[in-house]
């Protein structure tokens, strides 16, 4: 039990102030609804991690705040190559309704940064920085919670977007179905001045890569062997540029999992983004779907009843998941027989007429999700 005195009130708790709860906060604060928002650190991540946003989440965006995605870069084509660089097939993807661009790449500390400018200016949100949520407990009215601080806070509504190892997930015994997925890659940003213009997936299956151009720099990450220890990245590097051109910000390791929770909500307790789905990052939707579940949830839980909020984004969750895994299953590719082959059907299948019309705008690729028009 939590113990008694001056309690702190508000109609939804945020825990994570990440993208993706941010968003949310903006969602319910634009509606009139007084949120507090608590994370356990002080500042944004410095580094880059979710890069990519498609139509529809760069005009959820725009209506959170414009220009939040200053500075992006727009209309970014997508290359498969072969291991010799041969070009498999290109992929342009098209504007949306909205006439935003198929495909924008950006700074998630700067959209981290300029979302937290804009909760400061809505009067119903308040955030709470190094605030981290230690214990919870819910009844038929609301949730109980308390902070490291010894703070305390009474709200109607608990919502983890806490990521992938979400506390509030673990502590309301949701558990996650799917799986994690043993592969491990190495990313590698840095900045400075590179001549690639396109997101490239080198199916080459002595070393698959996938890189990108980002706001004044740029990302590559290669699949390592099994038990690989991280290479040093400059010799990699070298395949494309002149590693001295650049500077290195991070070189790190890291592996990718399709799961889902059981459940997205448990009484008064809701999850978003990576707290309630994790996909593999390849096609670029892992924050887009958080984004999605944050804008769709505030106005729910601004209306008094988010019962419909993971009938309405599952199945557009596990759609993308399947994108992701299905293009995965192309670039991480390690038997040379199989590369061969896949290589010859994928460029003869962008060279068909109406085949290779339907794969250069994104093949089963889909933005829309519901999200909008609701």
């Amino acid at each position: 039990m939590l113990e008694q005195g001056p309690v702190r009130t508000c109609e939804v708790l945020v825990v994570g102030c990440g993208p993706v709860g941010a968003v949310l906060a903006a969602r319910l604060g634009a509606l009139g609804v007084e949120a507090l928002v608590v994370d356990a650190a002080t500042d944004v991540h410095p580094l880059p991690r979710a890069v990519a946003a498609d139509d529809e989440v760069q005009h959820l965006l725009d209506l959170t705040a414009p220009g939040l995605l200053e500075g992006a870069l727009h209309d970014v084509g997508v290359r498969l190559l072969s291991a010799s660089r041969r070009e498999l097939g290109a992929v342009r993807l098209p504007a949306g309704p909205s006439g935003h661009s198929g495909l924008a790449l950006f700074s998630q500390p700067t959209l981290e940064r300029r979302l937290r400018a804009h909760l400061a200016t809505l009067e119903p949100v308040t955030v709470a920085l190094g605030a981290e949520l230690v214990s919870w407990h819910q009844d038929v009215e609301g949730v109980r919670a308390r902070l490291g601080d010894g703070s305390r806070v009474r709200a109607s509504w608990l919502v983890g977007c806490d990521g992938a190892r979400s506390y509030v997930r673990r502590s309301a015994g949701i558990v996650m179905t799917g799986r994690e997925l043993e592969r491990p890659w190495l990313v590698v940003d840095v900045a400075g001045e590179v001549d690639r213009a396109h997101l490239s997936y080198t199916c080459d299956p002595a070393r698959p890569q996938v890189d990108m151009p980002l706001p004044g720099g740029h990302r590559w990450e290669w699949l390592l062997q099994p038990g690989e220890a991280a290479p040093d990245p400059i010799p990699l590097l070298a395949r494309d540029i002149d590693p001295s051109t650049v500077q290195v910000l991070r070189a790190a390791t890291y592996r990718y999992g399709a799961r889902q929770a059981a459940t997205w909500r448990a009484g008064r307790v809701l999850l978003a983004g990576d707290a309630a789905h994790t996909m593999p990052p390849f096609a670029g939707h892992g924050l887009g779907a958080g984004i999605r579940d944050a804008w769709v949830l505030g106005g729910m839980l601004a209306a008094g009843d988010p019962s419909g909020y993971q009938a309405l984004r599952s199945p557009h969750v596990r759609a993308t998941t399947r994108q992701s895994l299905l293009l995965g299953a192309v670039v991480e590719a390690r038997s040379p027989r199989l590369a061969r082959s896949r290589d010859t059907l994928l460029h003869s299948a962008f060279r068909t007429p109406v085949l290779g019309r339907w794969l250069s705008r994104g093949g089963p690729r889909t933005s829309a999700s519901g999200v909008v028009a609701r």
